[in-house]
């Protein structure tokens, strides 16, 4: 609504290269222009600025199971966006069931106090989206690439507290790389992630750090960069 991604201009930015702009009149028809795109338009690529509907998260879902690539953007990080009922149908969606008495005894292993409650929060499906790629807010050439989100939400609810919520624990750990792009030369450097359980991630939210192993890892309020398949980094 605002053509952030190709400019207002009645000629779309030279930086799309050959893609066609679709405009969007207003935030509430971004779903219907979404679906309108692949019904009249047959994409292999679909770009989509701020995802932050409901409408819009069946919209990704629906272009993706017609074989539509897509690259889309929403604001927070991975575990906000599990934590978020409006937007994590984008990311496999999230339940709470009932789980049997010796899976609550085997999850209620390791507490220090009271009894482990029954409740417990679960991935509903797939992702619509295959890979997150979190843009860190103050530096632009650095960014956090998790390309099985999958397992990274499965991760992250493990975490979760006794009520079934979504990351409440401190051993959600995921699998997931640090990308450094210098300016001056355009290279791109692979970071260590933190593995194992002991050096899990922290939330990319305000004041916290992305590795509590790394005070100098430190990263701000991140917005993660969604795409349906598995990014591409370049080298040069």
């Amino acid at each position: 609504t605002s053509n952030e991604l190709a400019g207002d201009a009645d000629v779309a930015h030279e930086c799309i290269g050959a893609a066609r702009r679709i405009m969007v009149p207003s935030l509430d028809h971004q779903a219907h222009v979404m679906v309108e795109c692949v019904q009249n338009h047959t994409p292999e690529v679909m770009v989509v600025d701020e995802v932050g509907r409901s409408s819009e998260v069946q919209a990704a879902a629906t272009c993706r199971r017609r074989g539509v690539r897509i690259v889309a953007s929403a604001h927070g990080d991975l575990r906000s966006l599990v934590r978020n009922a409006e937007l994590n149908g984008l990311v496999g969606g999230v339940q709470t069931v009932t789980v049997g008495d010796e899976q609550a005894r085997v999850r209620g292993k390791g507490r220090e106090r009271g009894q482990a409650s029954k409740l417990r929060a679960q991935r509903v499906h797939a992702p619509t989206f295959d890979a997150v790629i979190e843009v860190d807010s103050e530096d632009r050439h650095r960014w956090r690439v998790t390309t099985d989100v999958a397992a990274a939400v499965d991760a992250i609810l493990a975490g979760g507290s006794d009520r079934g919520e979504a990351g409440g624990g401190g051993g959600d750990s995921y699998a997931s790389e640090w990308r450094i792009r210098d300016p001056a030369t355009g290279a791109v450097s692979v970071g260590a992630a933190c593995p194992g359980p002991g050096r899990a991630m922290g939330a990319l939210g305000v004041g916290d750090a992305g590795c509590r192993d790394d005070p100098a890892a430190a990263t701000p309020r991140a917005r993660p960069m969604m795409a349906a398949q598995r990014p591409r980094v370049p080298t040069d």
